[in-house]
């Protein structure tokens, strides 16, 4: 083994010994989940990639140097994904706000529309329970109208009938007036009549 691979060796056992403590963690917090895109692990593969970057050139190992070029590669790839992760995370949190708040503004304005309904409901109620005392009324002043117009006519009549009783009464005491004093002048011929007799009578005995 030449001087080159054990460098080699000995740069990524020393890295694996760095690495323990993220290891650790990882296997804790992530465990069961990715951990290739787990923001503290692309900053160590960054640093890992930077440090064999600047040992393979310190050394001129190109080996070290082509690890550093596709290490960086991949982790420039974790990044853009967790970037564009990170502004899809960031849009759907915009989106969900958006939905929120129009869902409120969706429900603040069905409240409204409820709280209309309800309000017109209450002055429909109110014109037709007005309509129907109005009614009651107007039907109740009609009834009052046509007793008043039954008893003007009731009067009419009786005060008819009573003058039509004293105009009867009056042509029967005229009657019986008349008769009384045709049984009086009857009553005065018997008795004059009478009393000529008599005088004739005493004549003769004379």
């Amino acid at each position: 083994m030449d001087v080159t691979q054990i460098r080699r060796g000995s740069l990524t056992l020393w890295l694996r010994a760095a690495r323990l403590p993220l290891t650790a963690a990882e296997a804790a917090l992530r465990r069961g989940q990715d951990t290739a895109s787990w923001p503290p692990s692309v900053a160590f593969e960054r640093f890992e990639a930077t440090l064999r970057g600047a040992v393979g050139r310190a050394l001129r190992d190109d080996v070290l140097i082509s690890q550093a070029n596709l290490q960086q590669a991949e982790v420039r790839q974790r990044e853009e994904a967790l970037a564009k992760r990170a502004d899809a995370e960031a849009t759907r949190h915009v989106a969900d706000q958006r939905a929120k708040v129009k869902a409120s503004a969706l429900e603040d304005q069905r409240e409204q529309a409820e709280e209309s309904a309800e309000e017109r409901q209450e002055r429909i109620e109110e014109e037709r329970q007005r309509a129907e005392e109005q009614a009651k009324e107007r039907a109740q002043r009609t009834k009052a109208k046509a007793r008043q117009q039954a008893a003007e006519r009731e009067d009419a009549v009786d005060a008819k009938a009573t003058r039509a009783d004293a105009t009867r009464l009056r042509k029967e005491a005229k009657a019986l007036q008349a008769k009384e004093q045709a049984v009086r002048a009857k009553g005065e011929v018997l008795d004059l009549d009478k009393a000529v007799r008599a005088k004739k009578a005493s004549r003769r005995a004379g």
